[in-house]
Order: C-alpha cells, then sequence, then structure tokens
C-alpha cells in the first residue's frame, strides 16, 4: 500500500497512517466478528454500502464477498474456525485499508459504522459487551483494594469512586 499522508497527525498524536491502519483492522475485525452474529444484516449492508461507494455493481460485489466470509466461518470449527477468522480479518482489513487509501473521506462513515455495529454485537461465551454504559453488581469478582478482573476490556471500567486520601490499609 501507499501511503500519502505520513507525517500528518491522526488520532491524537497517532500519525495518520496508523490511525487509518488502526481503523481498518478495527472494521476488518468487526466484520468478521459480526458475520457470526444477529449484527450481520446490518454489518453486510452497512459495509457493502461503503465499499460500493454508490456503485450498485461493486454494492453488489462487495455483498457476495461478504456472503463468502459469512460461509466460511459458518462451516469452520475449532482450530479450523481460529485460522478463518484471522485469514478473513487479515483480508477485510487490507480490503478496508485500500479503500481509506483511495477515498480518505470515508473514514467518518467508516468510523460510525463500526462503531454502530459494535453495539449490536453481542459478547461471546460469559462476557458481556455494552454500547454505552454498564453496572456489574453482585457476582463481580473483585480483585484486591477494588480491582475488577477482568479479560480483553476495550474502553474504561468504573468501579465507583476512589478512595479518600489517607493511611492506606495494609
Amino acid at each position: 500500500m501507499r501511503w500519502l499522508g505520513f507525517g500528518l497527525k491522526g488520532w491524537g498524536s497517532m500519525p495518520l497512517l496508523e490511525a487509518l491502519l488502526a481503523l481498518a483492522a478495527l472494521a476488518g475485525n468487526t466484520v468478521v466478528t459480526a458475520a457470526v452474529t444477529d449484527a450481520w444484516g446490518a454489518a453486510k449492508s452497512g459495509f457493502a454500502r461503503l465499499l460500493g461507494r454508490g456503485d450498485p455493481e461493486k454494492v453488489e460485489a462487495a455483498e457476495r464477498r461478504l456472503d463468502e466470509t459469512r460461509e466460511q466461518l459458518a462451516g469452520a470449527t475449532g482450530a479450523d474456525l481460529e485460522r478463518a477468522r484471522a485469514a478473513l480479518e487479515a483480508r477485510w482489513t487490507t480490503r478496508l485499508a485500500d479503500l481509506l487509501e483511495d477515498d480518505p473521506g470515508v473514514e467518518g462513515d467508516m468510523r460510525a459504522l463500526v462503531e454502530q455495529i459494535q453495539a449490536q454485537v453481542s459478547a461471546a461465551d460469559h462476557s458481556l459487551a455494552a454500547g454505552r454504559d454498564m453496572n456489574i453488581t453482585g457476582g463481580v469478582k473483585m480483585a484486591d483494594r477494588g480491582g475488577v478482573v477482568a479479560d480483553n476490556v476495550q474502553g474504561s471500567i468504573s468501579t465507583g469512586n476512589p478512595p479518600q486520601p489517607g493511611q492506606a490499609n495494609v
């Protein structure tokens, strides 16, 4: 890929290239994650529209590729599923990075679509997903001194007000 934005600023102090690649990777992960959830209809139509950029033939081609992704994931289990997920995520990340390179103006639409789909995707196994705030009470594994035991947290966690200044309980 040839990026012309080297030295420009993206998210905060992150260079534009890194910011766009991070967005493409997040979007690629979102496609693959949504493919096996109830959010697939919205994800498929949204990403097909984004990739098609108003051209009905491109939209149709994107829909076919998206359907192939879902079929490949539906037909895989165990280690094969993990390999398929990784390969498909890399493929979608590349496609979406190419789209951002060809048309940097889609960045805002891509970001909004990713946020919309992520809010609809339910977490797997014993996890929880929230599009906004989540209050967890009872049965939560609390670490020593009020921390939270969690795996793969995206976003922030608040366990209430911090303790008042003073002598620590040791």
